[in-house]
């Protein structure tokens, strides 16, 4: 790992508290106390992925990119950007093609207020879980992941402490009315709080319950996600075995969500 010299003023009280980590055998060097505080600190903000995988023409509606679709007035990923930050989600990960990328970024940049904002190029469109595992190695603890293309106003907070009490692998926002529901899509079956079954494309629809791609995850779903370079769906493969496991969890809300694929959907 390539290294570089700064230099840093710190007061002299919380420079004897550095020195007192240099024990000379896991930590040599107050260079390398630094290091480890500031890595630390950086792995404990909460993080979010948006996922903006698959072929760009795929997300392009009239001439744009679905997260820069102007809802009320603002593109779609800055509604985003603002819903992960007040549920205190300030280290945000944007996953997607070169293309819609580039178009994000020049849109919003590297940072939203105390936001950081990185973008993760995906080369190979292999289906939403080989986009999320792109993240993989930037997540140690609980995340938050949404798709790129959905509004939504969901109590974030809220829904964090109900994934953490439940202990699931995954925790999926499902939509309990009936406005916003989708035809045949990601259809649920819960009983309590635990999501038993999730078809995608189920030929008749056993519920009305609907779950939308917002959801909390632990790190261990990344072990649920071949490393090979083969197609791979978090809505087709992942969360079906996840209900099988009895590792997925439904968080019932009927608040506003729409999935926008067309500035006719814009209508919240």
């Amino acid at each position: 790992m390539v290294k570089e010299r700064i230099s840093l003023s710190i007061n002299k009280e919380l420079l004897k508290r550095l020195d007192n980590m240099v024990d000379h055998e896991t930590i040599v060097s107050r260079s390398e106390a630094v290091a480890t505080i500031i890595e630390k600190h950086l792995s404990e903000r909460k993080k979010c992925v948006i996922l903006a995988g698959g072929p760009s023409k795929a997300l392009l509606s009239e001439g744009t990119y679905r997260p820069l679709i102007q809802v009320k007035g603002r593109p779609l990923i800055e509604h985003i950007i603002k819903k992960v930050k007040t549920g205190g989600f300030n280290d945000i990960i944007i996953v997607g093609s070169k293309e819609v990328l580039s178009s994000i970024y020049k849109e919003i940049g590297e940072r939203s207020g105390d936001a950081i904002i990185e973008y993760v190029e995906e080369r190979n469109h292999l289906g939403i879980a080989k986009t999320l595992q792109l993240a993989a190695s930037k997540i140690k603890n609980t995340f938050l992941f949404v798709a790129c293309d959905h509004y939504f106003e969901l109590d974030l907070e809220d829904m964090e402490l109900y994934h953490k009490k439940n202990k699931g692998v995954v925790t999926l926002s499902v939509y309990s009315g009936t406005k916003y529901a989708w035809d045949k899509s990601s259809i649920v079956e819960l009983e309590g709080n635990s999501i038993k079954s999730y078809e995608e494309n189920p030929k008749e629809n056993k519920t009305f319950l609907t779950s939308i791609l917002v959801g909390f995850a632990e790190p261990e779903i990344f072990d649920m996600i071949p490393k090979a370079d083969i197609s791979y769906s978090l809505q087709e493969d992942v969360f079906p075995l996840l209900a099988k496991q009895n590792q997925l969890i439904g968080y019932l809300f009927s608040g506003k969500w729409k999935n926008i694929h067309s500035k006719k959907d814009i209508v919240i």
